[in-house]
């Protein structure tokens, strides 16, 4: 950088300060949300049923831990088992460890059963569970096995079963609770869960906290490695290897958390690294492209600071997209400093305003397509798309607003070879070659370009490889849970909830096979109604003959195994009297001791009492089907139909996102160019990267998941930027030889090699979400980048430089407006309408009278050209010359006037140089912007330019004399706002003048039906006038 550069060093200081102090509040204000589980949608009722059951269930704080041993000793795995329950307890940081308190109540339940017979069986149990146990053979059978039982050592306290269940009949209800146990790989050895080789046990624990809170997570970690050191340390000097193997929520929490934060630190330091190496390869003072990165930096962070003051939170996966953001956002200033950076002396304001013209388009299309995100049911996809299309709108003004306030000018760059501008204008040489390379690879993926879906849970969660070794353990030891259907009931009361279980059972009592690996706590504690019910069908299954049968049959039975005659008489009473059993007659309601058991849970301040239960699914099982039928009673979350239905989901946001951006991005495009052809030549590489992304996809066997859902938002919202930067340079530039246009060219490649850098650097991530995303946006970009080279210039090429020009015999206004057809719609239109609406181009033959064919002929106050690209229809032989102070039109003029004459940039009275006279002078719709002195210096040198004999063509505006004119209103408001003065002179001033100045004017007439547009024709006389200079 030259000491004599220009940079407003105060302001960017400023400019750095603030958006420090703008980070550090929306960091202090805002919250980092790892939870990924809650970006799914909740209008869904299979999600949201799922997510309801996520954040409720005791699973999610709980922590298992596997004990193993390296032998098959079930007894000394129990005393490891005690040994780590006990360190757990003594850690302070858990509420509940292990089965103790299940196991105190377990007695308790079955006393509860036993005593509560007469009201547990439906008449269908009572005839297929207790019907068969009546026979003489089978009471017989039953009370010899209670006779052998107590012979056996561990007979103590069954003699009370004996006198209230001789037949067992509690037997096939409390078989149920095995379902109760958190693997059915399993069976209980002195109170403990242990695996069915006797080298594993189960253990347990609920956190004092929530598990998925990161700093509990931690401690619980810490905690676990300490006990776990401690525990192997001890049995070791047994001769015993012990593994504890833990597994829950808490990992997961932690392992997101330090993969994510990772993996965003690593997103933002080496996209940013990558994107100044090719910065440094861009410009000629190396540093000064360093400097593009400023608006997007200053994008971002103020995007998140306005995200801070609306929102209390924001997702770490929306984080994770900080550097992809800034390598999407710093196009815009790349381009403006390549403007800047010239061998010439260059000024901010003239960089901004070729970067407005050629990247607004962009920029709306990539902050409309980011905002249609907002549709998408995922909440992590509407926080992206708001985010991001903040940043990148912030980015796009800081260039516009503030850039040309800290670099107001810059000096020329000394000539350095540079790589990328050299690649860029390779790239789009490639010409038809390049495209037909592009239609046969696209021809061939779009046999691919199907797009396939993957719902699969475990992609929303990343953990690290000693969690998946644990998980793995896990399903290989205990069975997978996740084969079950999960349902939880919810209601204020406990007598509520009972009410919810006996609906629940009741209904599922009627589809064979689905109560055939359940328990419902309803089975043993049934709420009034269905006690009722049972009561009624337990009286009218025991008729007289039956009880008198049973009664023999047990009497017969106990004489003959050494029994009293009254060792059964407690069961005699409750087939005979059962309402007079306490426990048939008493409170029906759920003691609070089973609750854990029953999967009860109630929190403080919180009203509800939540019960959770499984089912395993039958053969046959309709996921669809259950959740319909019972939806209304309990939230379920299945695992195979939630897939389904996210999957579903996702097909659905796909769709709907590329049913909305397609149409809408086409209907602005349209509008914009207001050119069918010209719209789809844009879009053809959109085709082309959406095409050839789903086919990689598919060939590589990467199905989209959730993050994938966003390649329509990056090939249509992200990937249209590079064909619209093209196409905007084609229309402004119109050859692609032009320098600014080569400028362009090495944005636009910048852009692409910067955003796939940001999304490459992604592509590396450890969390699947990240990396599934990074990979995706590559390929959409990539592929979106290669179309835009290849495709569009030999497009572009056909539609800008190669355009069949109207035959010499047609009409002079099309062929006028053929010389602006490529030009952006607001030039074309102006052009048009100019020639249709304007009574001008009706007079003007009239008004240019000359006895030869003119040579030369000046306008003055050229505007877009279009009365000089008039002169040029109707004297093809002329060289026209036109002067225009807006240095935009004078482009555009030249560019439309060409080859038949060019325009300067100046102001009358600096009139142009010219070899020779011209042969007359147009002054259109302009002399009133000329002061007394301007004008009368003005028609000096005209005199002194135009040859003897020569034409002065003036059309001038008068003040209106109608009452309401406003057409004259709004343009003189219009001028006002431009701090364009005016001077009004009326027909006479303007002949008095002309004539003073050696003109003769020969008519004066009006131009239109009001007399506000009045024509002058005059021509030189022979001499020169004592008043002309």
């Amino acid at each position: 950088m030259t000491p004599r550069s220009r940079i407003n060093i105060p302001l960017l200081a400023a400019v750095i300060f603030i958006s420090l102090i703008l980070l550090c509040i929306g960091w202090q204000r805002i919250s980092i949300d790892t939870d990924v589980i809650d970006s799914l949608p909740h209008d869904n009722p299979v999600l949201s049923s799922a997510i309801h059951i996520f954040r409720n269930h005791p699973m999610q704080d709980q922590v298992t831990i596997d004990v193993g041993i390296d032998r098959t000793d079930p007894d000394q795995l129990v005393t490891c088992g005690l040994a780590v329950i006990q360190r757990l307890e003594e850690s302070g940081i858990f509420k509940t460890v292990g089965t103790t308190d299940i196991q105190e109540q377990i007695p308790k339940l079955v006393d509860h059963v036993v005593d509560s017979l007469p009201v547990l069986f439906t008449p269908a149990m009572l005839e297929t569970q207790v019907a068969p146990k009546l026979s003489p053979d089978q009471i017989d059978a039953a009370v010899s096995r209670w006779h052998q039982s107590l012979l056996q050592m561990d007979a103590t306290g069954q003699s009370t079963y004996i006198s209230r269940d001789p037949l067992s009949l509690k037997d096939p209800l409390l078989a149920k609770l095995i379902f109760l146990a958190p693997s059915t790989n399993a069976r209980m050895i002195k109170g403990q869960v242990v695996s069915l080789d006797g080298r594993h046990l189960l253990i347990t624990a609920t956190p004092l906290a929530s598990a998925t809170d990161t700093v509990v997570a931690r401690q619980i970690a810490q905690t676990l490695e300490t006990i776990s050191a401690d525990v192997r340390k001890t049995f070791s000097e047994q001769g015993i290897s012990v593994t504890l193997t833990p597994v829950g929520a808490y990992r997961a929490a932690l392992d997101n958390e330090v993969i994510i934060r990772k993996d965003v630190q690593n997103a933002i330091i080496f996209s940013t690294i990558g994107i100044v190496i090719l910065l440094l390869l861009a410009f000629p003072r190396p540093f000064i492209g360093i400097f593009s990165l400023l608006p997007a930096l200053s994008g971002a962070v103020t995007a998140f600071f306005v995200w801070s003051l609306f929102y209390p939170s924001i997702s770490i996966m929306v984080l994770g997209f900080g550097g992809a953001i800034i390598s999407i956002t710093v196009d815009h200033g790349i381009a403006y400093l390549l403007f800047l950076d010239r061998d010439r002396r260059t000024s901010g304001k003239t960089a901004s305003r070729e970067v407005w013209a050629v990247g607004l388009l962009a920029t709306l299309t990539t902050v409309g397509a980011f905002s249609a995100l907002y549709l998408s049911q995922f909440a992590i996809f509407r926080q992206l798309g708001v985010f991001a299309a903040m940043g990148i709108a912030f980015s796009f003004l800081f260039v516009h607003l503030i850039f040309p306030r800290i670099f107001p000018s810059m000096d020329p760059a000394k000539p350095r070879w540079l790589p990328l501008p050299k690649l860029a204008d390779r790239l789009f040489s490639m010409g038809t070659k390049g495209m037909a390379a592009a239609v046969m690879i696209a021809a061939f993926m779009i046999f691919f370009a199907r797009p396939g879906f993957n719902a699969n849970m475990e992609n929303l969660n990343t953990v690290s490889r000693e969690s998946l070794a644990a998980e793995k353990h896990f399903l290989t030891v205990w069975g997978n849970i996740f084969t079950k259907v999960f349902l939880l009931a919810e209601a204020k009361t406990p007598a509520a909830l009972q009410a919810t279980g006996d609906a629940l059972l009741s209904r599922m009592e009627k589809e064979p096979g689905l109560l055939d690996q359940t328990f419902l706590p309803s089975m043993i504690f049934p709420g009034p109604g269905r006690r009722a019910e049972n009561l009624a069908a337990w009286k009218a299954f025991w008729t007289p003959d039956r009880r008198d049968t049973v009664k023999q049959a047990l009497d017969q039975a106990g004489a003959c195994y050494g029994f009293t005659p009254d060792a059964f008489s407690r069961f005699i009473r409750a087939i005979d009297h059962p309402e007079s059993l306490a426990a048939v007659a008493g409170n029906p309601d759920i003691s609070e001791a089973f609750f854990g058991l029953m999967g009860i849970s109630v929190h403080a301040g919180d009203p509800k009492y939540r019960q959770f239960a499984s089912i395993v699914p039958p053969p046959g099982f309709s996921g669809t089907d259950f959740f319909s039928h019972y939806q209304d009673l309990v939230t379920i979350f299945d695992p195979a139909l939630f897939s389904s239905q996210l999957g579903d989901v996702m097909v659905d946001t796909f769709s709907r996102l590329i049913a909305t951006i397609t149409p809408m991005l086409f209907i602005f495009l349209l509008i914009f160019f207001a050119s069918f052809k010209l719209t789809l030549i844009a879009l053809a590489p959109v085709g082309f990267s959406m095409i050839c992304t789903l086919g990689t996809l598919t060939l590589t066997g990467r199905p989209l998941d959730i993050p994938g859902l966003m390649l329509a938002i990056i090939v249509l919202g992200l990937g249209i930027d590079f064909s619209l930067f093209l196409v905007r340079a084609y229309q402004r530039y119109g050859k692609v030889g032009d320098p600014a246009f080569s400028l362009i060219r090495s944005a636009v490649v910048m852009s692409s090699a910067s955003s796939l850098v940001g999304f490459g650097v992604l592509a590396f991530s450890r969390h699947s979400l990240l990396q599934s995303a990074g990979l995706t946006c590559v390929m959409g970009i990539g592929y979106a980048a290669v179309g835009a080279f290849l495709i569009l210039p030999p497009l572009m090429g056909q539609y800008v430089e190669h355009r069949r020009p109207p035959r010499p015999d047609a009409d002079i206004r099309a062929r006028v407006r053929w010389r602006y057809g490529a030009m952006t719609p607001y030039v074309r239109f102006f052009a048009r309408f100019k020639l249709k609406l304007d009574p001008m181009f009706s007079q003007l033959d009239d008004l240019l009278t000359f006895s030869d064919p003119p040579k030369t002929l000046m306008d003055i106050g050229s505007g877009f050209g279009v009365p000089a690209c008039w002169l040029a229809e109707s004297f093809p032989s002329a060289s026209i010359l036109g002067i225009e102070p807006s240095p935009e039109r004078v482009r555009l003029a030249s560019r439309a006037l060409s080859p038949s004459g060019t325009v300067i940039c100046g102001r009358a009275p600096d009139l142009p140089h010219t070899p020779v006279q011209v042969d007359g002078a147009l002054m259109l719709d302009m002399v009133h912007y000329l002061p007394p002195e301007d004008f009368s210096l003005t028609l000096s040198r005209l005199y002194r330019a135009i040859r003897p004999g020569g034409l002065l063509i003036i059309r001038s505006v008068t003040l209106p004399t109608r009452k309401r004119p406003w057409s004259w209103w709004i343009a003189a408001l219009r001028d006002r706002l431009a701090g364009l003065a005016t001077t009004w002179r009326s027909s006479e001033m303007i002949q008095s003048l002309l004539e003073t100045h050696g003109f003769e004017v020969q008519r004066i007439f009006p131009s239109d039906t009001r007399g506000e547009l009045v024509w002058i024709q005059a021509r030189t006389l022979p001499g020169t006038p004592d008043s002309a200079p």
